[in-house]
């Protein structure tokens, strides 16, 4: 029986390893693998198999209509009509929105840089019976994930 447990590379790990090991379990018998996280940037633009969940066409849209709206409203005053100032409103609001929203994303993207954790995957091989007291053990030592495995 296997017992695969997740957790972030912290000082809890090696105190739940400490912990496992003054319980009767051999140090041979728990394999910790360290697991690379992605380094290349994420994408702008989102594809049709891939969506990261910030939207770049909310802000822009927003403003694109206020201007075009304020651009038509006003546009019977201006000397160039309605129409070609709603459309040179509308242009104006998507431009300055894109600019708007590609400075906060790039702003979100290098938070998120500062903010990730290496993860470490901890397998332990075990008996049936210390299956619960193990389970326990991760858990009070703050483990993302913890799953059996049992192979037969």
């Amino acid at each position: 029986m296997y017992i695969v447990s997740t957790f972030e590379y912290s000082n809890y790990l090696e105190v739940a390893i400490t912990a496992i090991q003054m319980k009767g379990i051999a140090k041979e018998n728990i394999l910790c693998v360290p697991v690379d996280k992605r380094s290349e940037d994420k994408k702008i633009f989102d594809t049709l198999h891939s969506a990261d969940g910030l939207s770049l066409l909310d802000v822009p849209i927003i403003l694109a209509t206020v201007f075009c709206l304020l651009g038509s409203i006003y546009g019977f005053i201006l000397k160039w009509g309605p129409v070609l100032w709603g459309l040179i409103g509308f242009f104006i609001g998507l431009s300055i929105g894109f600019m708007i929203k590609l400075i906060t994303t790039k702003k979100y993207n290098n938070r998120q840089k500062y903010l990730e954790v290496a993860e470490v995957v901890m397998i332990i091989d075990c008996n049936d019976n210390q299956l619960d007291m193990l389970k326990d053990i991760l858990w009070e030592h703050n483990a993302l994930g913890v799953g059996k495995l049992s192979l037969g």
